[in-house]
């Protein structure tokens, strides 16, 4: 159960200053993906509560021998409760649960009742308006942790009444798995629009051989390592600090200001937010079967009219 602690995190737990309500957003591709099951362990937000209610913490860890430690490492704990999606989504019917279950006090004095919604962006439109009403006036001492590997699939409300915490899991580095698709999708401001249809038909048979029969699956892994990549690139154009970016696959820390500075010039931050939004529009049509060769093409004809857009403003034609 003890991990690193996130930097945020462990500072919250030195200060007494804990939030109501926190968003572990997982830079992860195959947990954006769903591969991951028990979400909320990969995450750490597991560890994060069992280190609330821990009785004798070390730190920013958990004791892990305690009776609320080993509570934790049971599934038993009274006051920390894991709802995950029934089925295909995380319903209304849950959240009611959720708060009912909120109304109680902790079990243990100085400890807190959490909640971990795990894919929490799985919750119907329904259940987010109906957990929006518990985020605005949040019981004392009740902690909500929401993670997910897609925000954007959460309402902008629901975003802004969380604490954002990134979580790298590590493992396959995805700037490297996927450097020659995220190139492409950089560079197709570069392309006529016949040759924006032979990058779409290129993508799709790299997927292909990546995929083994799997392209569908690649192609939502490829969509994830891009929005990754284009946070990467607003993040960097906003603060020009590059400890607040994720990719770190280049060969030296003059390549990875370079690359961001490079494909921050092509776009406004409108345009960036707008791109990362589409990219996960794009994984939407992904997992509802659409045509994988409609949804690149799409997805690139946007990307270069929005380059072509801020170019020719800028008197640069293509």
């Amino acid at each position: 159960m003890k991990r690193n602690m996130n930097k945020v995190l462990a500072g919250s737990l030195q200060t007494g200053r804990i939030s109501h309500a926190y968003l572990f957003a997982v830079w992860d591709m195959g947990f954006a993906s769903g591969e991951h099951n028990a979400t909320s362990l990969a995450s750490g937000a597991m560890a994060f509560a069992a280190r609330l209610n821990c009785e004798a913490p070390v730190d920013d860890a958990a004791c892990g021998k305690c009776l609320s430690c080993k509570l934790i490492r049971e599934g038993n704990h009274p006051d920390v409760r894991v709802v995950s999606p029934d089925g295909l989504s995380i319903k209304i019917n849950q959240v009611r649960g959720i708060q009912h279950d909120m109304s109680y006090k902790p079990r243990y004095d100085k400890g807190f009742r959490i909640t971990i919604l795990e894919n929490a962006e799985r919750m119907t439109q329904e259940a987010q308006n109906s957990f929006l009403k518990l985020l605005e006036e949040p019981p004392r001492n009740v902690v909500f942790i929401l993670v997910t590997g897609n925000p954007q699939g959460l309402l902008p409300t629901v975003r802004s009444r969380c604490q954002l915490i990134r979580v790298n899991l590590g493992g396959r580095d995805r700037d490297e798995d996927f450097s020659a698709i995220i190139e492409k999708l950089c560079k197709v401001h570069l392309c006529s629009p016949p040759e924006v249809l032979d990058e779409a038909e290129a993508i799709e048979k790299l997927l292909n051989q990546r995929g083994q029969g799997k392209s569908r699956a690649e192609l939502e892994k490829a969509l994830v390592a891009a929005a990754g990549w284009f946070r990467d690139v607003l993040v960097f154009k906003v603060t020009r600090d590059t400890s607040l970016v994720s990719h770190s696959s280049r060969e030296s820390t003059g390549d990875i200001i370079a690359a961001l500075s490079g494909d921050g010039e092509l776009y406004e931050v409108h345009d960036l937010i707008a791109i990362i939004e589409r990219i996960e529009e794009s994984r939407r049509w992904v997992r509802q079967n659409a045509n994988i060769r409609l949804v690149l093409e799409a997805l690139l004809f946007d990307l270069r009219r929005r380059v072509c857009s801020e170019g020719q403003s800028h008197g640069h034609g293509l």
